[in-house]
């Protein structure tokens, strides 16, 4: 016989507790509120140690969460004003390793590897005809010759960035830790703190040669069985910068904002708005100001011990972020039997 559930559409003879307990363990990992790993793929900001968002749930004591994340971007963008002219034309991979491990039931350890690729890539024409389909703003695509690779950052006549070859390599690796404050059955906050090492090769836009700090809340709130909010906010303090003759700001503020529907027992849908402050204090180019997008996509549980996430961002924010990027993320739970 069948029983129906409000969040796990069957479950086989409900009478039977073994089988009723694990479709609620099911159903709970269904609906649990979980970030795209993915931010602005701006060069001139992920430089700068934005952490990205992270889940306001913190792991149970002595489990572990392993992710694997690839954002693939591809931009051109090209703006000039009284001093500053910028052109970027680029397809970028940025690999991440994430490791999540509950240190006890209030505290957990956070540790992301990141492997950068910035080069000429093949999508251009793809992305072109993309937003020609959808008509959205195809900037000077349609004048400049596809695939190619060029960053070129000139201020007061002098070039700042230059960079014209592809090349890969290690970015920063960010070390992370939290701390659980609330933990209701509909709603979660926790506290983060974070820092990156200067791993990654500042000549080649991978890194800023120097220590970030960020501290920040991750919350969820729950308001639907089917339905749930979940927000990161926090301030970023950059240890310094690579350019010479641009200067950084203090702080930046920065959050990410999601919200995520359970539309089918095995997958969700997701929309999140990924935005921050000005990264550099004394540019007036959109590229370096302010930024903020959209990024929509679907959450797949594969099984009880991991899932798949895929979407796509864009620039809503027209020429402060980069055109579009596309995610795919996979994740583990390595003690889930």
């Amino acid at each position: 016989m069948l029983k129906r559930s409000p969040d796990c559409s069957f479950c086989i003879g409900a009478f039977l507790r073994p089988t009723f307990i694990a479709c609620l363990a099911i159903a709970t990992t269904v609906s649990a509120a979980q970030p795209f790993l993915t931010q602005d793929q701006n060069p001139f900001s992920l430089i700068q140690g934005q952490p990205q968002a992270v889940a306001a749930q913190l792991p149970e004591a002595d489990t572990s969460l392993l992710s694997l994340t690839i954002d693939v971007t591809n931009t051109l963008n090209d703006e000039t004003n009284n001093n500053e002219s910028l052109f970027i034309d680029f397809e970028s991979y940025n690999l991440r390793l994430a490791w999540l491990y509950g240190i006890t039931e209030d505290w957990a350890l956070k540790i992301d590897l990141p492997l950068i690729y910035y080069g000429e890539g093949f999508l251009d024409n793809t992305i072109d005809s993309w937003h020609e389909f959808f008509h959205l703003p195809r900037a000077n695509r349609p004048n400049v010759t596809d695939n190619q690779f060029q960053i070129l950052y000139d201020k007061n006549g002098q070039t700042l960035i230059n960079l014209n070859t592809a090349n890969s390599g290690l970015g920063d690796i960010q070390i992370a830790l939290g701390k659980n404050i609330v933990k209701k059955h509909d709603s979660t906050l926790s506290f983060w703190v974070s820092a990156d090492l200067p791993t990654g090769d500042p000549n080649y836009l991978r890194g800023n040669d120097h220590s970030d700090l960020s501290l920040w809340l991750a919350s969820d709130y729950h308001f639907n069985p089917e339905w749930s909010i979940d927000t990161n906010a926090g301030v970023l303090f950059p240890g310094g910068n690579q350019i010479s003759g641009i200067a950084v700001e203090d702080k930046v503020l920065f959050t990410y904002v999601g919200i995520q529907w359970q539309a089918h027992e095995i997958f969700n849908l997701r929309m999140q708005i990924n935005a921050h402050s000005q990264f550099y204090s004394d540019s007036q180019l959109s590229l370096l100001g302010p930024a903020y997008n959209m990024v929509l996509g679907s959450q797949i549980h594969v099984s009880e011990c991991s899932e798949i996430d895929l979407a796509f961002s864009e620039d809503i924010q027209v020429g402060a972020t980069p055109d579009i990027s596309f995610l795919l993320s996979w994740k583990s739970h390595l003690d889930c039997q």
